[in-house]
């Protein structure tokens, strides 16, 4: 809860407890009184922090200051118990009006990011990738090329002055926050307007700051985001990253998302998720293909101003040498299939995504891989073994996915579960609401313990594996974080 809104409470709160006690300040401390609440009201205003969860708790403290000016400082009280149980009604639903605020901005917080622990400060920037002859496969417009959005994240110098990025990617287009959060409010069914305080969240990151001089370049770290969600949701990750010494750069990929906003205020929103299992299995390799194409084009742009080709402060700052691919759900496949296909990409993590590649001995993994899994599937795979999946559908999926995770792990690869986690613990999305653990979306696992989690291990797995260091947790189970298993691909 922000300074403002909190005086907002307290001031509420407090004025509520004067209208019902107070009967001897007068009228210097009815206007007091008044002008206490009357400020609290406007300096939310004022600073620009009002957001709709404060309205019930604006309009109950804007009718506690009428009251603190109308009330008589002296005299008996009226007799009417009518006159008395109405009175005792309003100031009840005025302080419910107060309550009420105070517990939607706990519950729907404005997020501010937990700070990265990596010894950089961190900059971030957002490029649109054009002019590719890429078709664009997901319009009916023959000659559209695709495009892509990509934010950067690196470590950075002189961030002094410079403000905190939003988290919400709009390109620099204010004006596109408004259009970007109800998107997401439409996915999740919620009112139009429910979600337009997300404008207000922000990182850890500076906008535009400038790169930081180092003797020798960074390593690559690409990451793409789940099917329909935005790289929005991967904001915390990258800064940790990026905190680290690695340039983190996540891709939109186009038509996939909630919403993308390109720098010219177009945007796009999600044409082609599939509609149940079986649609998922014919359209998925399709478009994950389609990804790892994208992943493809990025490398290429980053090779490109690497190499002076555009004009970049990356030129030559950037070891294409070491490039690691990350991913959530269907982007975690999409840096399965990226890794497996695309020879510049050193090694790789799948966040809790389902295959869409079929298992083929013969194109098995053979670079460094972590699948890193929700208790959902453990869960999942115990029961294939048991014979309890009903559905040939998903004993396909976990077969299918066992047996990427069995060929893997003979080639430096790693199979993991978290414990008490689900699908969305591995985005910042548990940050954004108590609620949503209510949801199912995310387990029982604490946010910011299940952030830090995977923070843990995706560090120690692309230090491993992109800067040569010896290995501190991918060797076994750490008392430091007992809720991660090695046992995934063991028989119960």
């Amino acid at each position: 809860m922000r300074v403002s809104e909190l005086f907002l409470i307290l001031a509420g709160t407090a004025l509520w407890i004067y209208v019902l006690t107070g009967r001897k300040l007068g009228r210097t401390g009815n206007g007091v009184a008044a002008l206490i609440g009357a400020g609290a009201v406007a300096g939310c205003l004022l600073a620009g922090d009002y957001r709709w969860q404060l309205l019930p708790a604006c309009v109950a403290t804007g009718g506690l200051v009428l009251w603190s000016l109308l009330k008589k400082p002296k005299g008996s009280p009226s007799r009417s118990w009518r006159r008395i149980a109405g009175k005792g009604m309003l100031l009840l639903i005025m302080a419910a009006g107060v309550a009420v605020s105070a517990a939607l901005s706990v519950l729907l917080p404005v997020v501010r990011l937990p700070e990265p622990d990596g010894v950089y400060a961190v900059g971030t920037q957002t490029a649109r990738i054009s002019g590719t002859d890429r078709p664009e496969p997901f319009t009916k417009d023959p000659q559209d090329t695709r495009e892509l959005m990509v934010q950067i994240w690196y470590p950075a110098d002189n961030t002094e002055g410079r403000s905190l990025a939003e988290v919400v990617p709009v390109a620099g287009q204010s004006d596109m926050a408004a259009p970007f959060t109800r998107a997401f409010a439409q996915t999740f069914r919620l009112p139009s307007f429910a979600l337009d305080y997300w404008k207000d969240f922000r990182g850890n990151s500076f906008e535009n700051a400038d790169l930081l001089a180092s003797g020798t370049p960074y390593p690559v770290i690409l990451l793409s985001h789940g099917m329909g969600t935005s790289r929005m949701l991967h904001v915390s990750q990258a800064e940790h990253l990026a905190s680290h010494g690695y340039v983190v750069v996540t891709i939109d990929h186009t038509y996939n998302t909630t919403a993308t906003v390109f720098p010219d205020g177009k945007m796009t929103g999600l044409v082609s998720e599939p509609n149940g299992e079986e649609d998922f299995f014919m359209a998925a390799p399709r478009i994950g293909k389609i990804w790892s194409g994208d992943v493809s084009e990025v490398i290429d742009w980053l090779e490109a101003i690497n190499a002076g080709q555009e004009r970049s402060a990356f030129q030559g700052k950037l070891d294409l040498d070491r490039i690691g691919m990350m991913g959530h759900s269907f982007g975690g496949a999409t840096a399965y299939h990226a890794v497996l296909t695309e020879e510049r990409i050193k090694a790789g993590i799948n966040m809790d995504g389902t295959q869409f590649d079929k298992f083929d001995a013969k194109t098995v993994m053979k670079k460094p891989f972590l699948f890193l899994e929700s208790a959902d599937f453990k869960a999942s795979a115990d029961k294939l073994r048991q014979g309890e999946i009903q559905s040939e559908v998903g004993r396909r999926i976990v077969s299918n996915e066992l047996a990427l995770m069995e060929a893997a792990a003979n080639y430096h690869g790693k199979a993991l579960y978290v414990e008490r986690s689900e699908h969305y613990n591995f985005t910042d999305l548990q940050f954004y609401s108590p609620l949503v653990k209510l949801t199912g979306l995310t387990g029982e696992l604490d946010g910011a313990r299940g952030a830090e989690i995977v923070n843990a291990y995706v560090l120690d797995f692309f230090d491993t594996y992109l800067k040569g260091s010896r290995p501190k947790l991918l060797n076994g189970p750490s008392p430091a974080y007992p809720e991660v298993k090695f046992d995934l691909l063991l028989e119960p």
